[in-house]
């Protein structure tokens, strides 16, 4: 069984809804929550991103996709 890692982060994303990040970050992880912050300027939106996964490189190269990922903070679960 591999590490599990709970992601939290901010994506800065331009012209993305929660739903696209939704269906875009789904295959990664387990426990996806999406909220929009209300503090998102013109067309930037920031999204705070909590998800369980046991590849976080992939979380983020996808997020990278959409946006600017900011305010990192990534827990580890124990592992065998």
């Amino acid at each position: 069984m591999q590490e599990k890692y709970w992601l939290n982060f901010v994506l800065r994303a331009y012209g993305e809804s929660a739903q696209t990040i939704k269906s875009a970050l789904s295959e990664f992880g387990e426990h996806l929550e999406i909220t929009e912050d209300t503090e998102g300027e013109g067309q930037a939106r920031d999204y705070k991103i909590r998800i369980q996964t046991e590849e976080p490189t992939l979380v983020f190269d996808a997020c990278s996709q959409l946006g600017r990922i900011k305010s990192v903070k990534i827990k580890e679960e124990g592992g065998p």
